[in-house]
């Protein structure tokens, strides 16, 4: 649960804040879309504090959502959703990133500068806003070195399991992909607040802090951090006894699996703990919405595919509850 302090004369009190979405604060993606346009950093990894927006997609031509230059000249293709990702987000990306790609100085210089006369921005060119925003002197960039790159953030509500594990495989085929979820949240105030949570890093897989391809399920966990080492045998203690559980890694997608003969949870390991999805049976949660089932937040995963109700296992959770509810979609295979 995520709290606003607010403090008096006499007292600091916790104030709930509460989980929302887009939909229902009735916000649009093109408002979402705006916004990261006008503050990019918030989707960018922690280093990188600046880039360049030259273009925005209009209802005239078909283009990605935000285009932008980083401070080696190189394209950042960003696709916003408002909810969940579908499933050709990253189809869709590739296909304007394979596009953008080919688009000389001149091209992007006639996008740029279209986009600034728009926004009463006064730069003449691409060269020479670029030398502006990242304080770069005349004649020490030119106009041949932009565009040696691509890369790709994927923006949702909902990074589905399916995007994420699709983004680390590219990334290992040399693809730069970035996948960023976001959570609303609002006050009694009607304050909105948004978290931004980096999902699938370039960081991740180019240094090796996701397991490489080919390790076995106990190398996998040991790549992970102590403590969900030690939540994860917990959780292995638990189901063990079932009839014909076994478990298994899958380093294509960053995940362990539970079976007994269908998957029944698949669990990624997170800095936040031990994300787990299990099966639809057995709730009646909305899609999109969370609910306390056994004291555990539950939330109902937007997308239809089958282990689509996510629960988040800490140190402080209570082991018990998260057995009731792995046994809820053990049960729901085995029948």
């Amino acid at each position: 649960m995520l709290y606003k302090l607010k403090s008096t004369d006499s007292k600091t009190t916790f104030v709930p804040v509460t989980p929302t979405t887009m939909t229902k604060q009735g916000f649009l993606e093109k408002e979402m879309e705006q916004w990261l346009a006008d503050n990019p950093h918030a989707v960018l990894p922690e280093d990188e504090e600046r880039v360049l927006v030259i273009s925005q997609e209009t209802a005239f031509q078909n283009l990605t959502d935000i285009l932008a230059v980083d401070e080696q000249g190189n394209l950042l293709v960003i696709e916003v959703k408002r909810g969940q990702t579908p499933r050709d987000v990253i189809a869709q990306a590739l296909e304007y990133a394979s596009a953008v790609a080919e688009w000389d100085y001149q091209e992007l210089n006639r996008r740029a500068t279209q986009y600034f006369a728009g926004r009463a921005m006064t730069y003449e060119s691409l060269l020479s806003a670029f030398q502006g925003v990242f304080d770069i002197d005349p004649g020490k960039f030119s106009e041949s070195q932009f565009n040696q790159r691509q890369r790709i953030f994927i923006v949702g509500e909902a990074i589905e399991p399916k995007i994420e594990r699709t983004a680390r495989w590219l990334l290992r085929q040399g693809v730069e992909v970035g996948c960023i979820s976001y959570t609303c949240y609002r006050t009694e105030e009607k304050e909105l607040f948004l978290d931004f949570q980096q999902v699938v890093r370039r960081e991740d897989v180019l240094v090796g802090k996701v397991p490489p391809i080919g390790l076995t399920e106990a190398e996998f966990v040991e790549n992970m951090p102590y403590g969900l080492q030690d939540l994860y045998h917990k959780l292995k203690d638990r189901v063990a006894p079932w009839p014909n559980v076994q478990t298994a890694a899958i380093q294509s997608g960053g995940y362990l699996k539970l079976t007994a003969g269908n998957n029944f949870a698949e669990i990624y390991p997170r800095k936040d703990g031990l994300h787990v999805y299990v099966r639809r049976e057995g709730f009646s949660i909305p899609k999109g919405e969370t609910q306390s089932v056994h004291g555990l937040a539950v939330t109902h995963k937007p997308y239809q595919w089958t282990l689509n109700h996510e629960f988040v296992v800490s140190s402080d959770t209570d082991l018990n509850a998260v057995e009731i509810l792995l046994r809820q979609s053990y049960d729901a295979v085995v029948k």
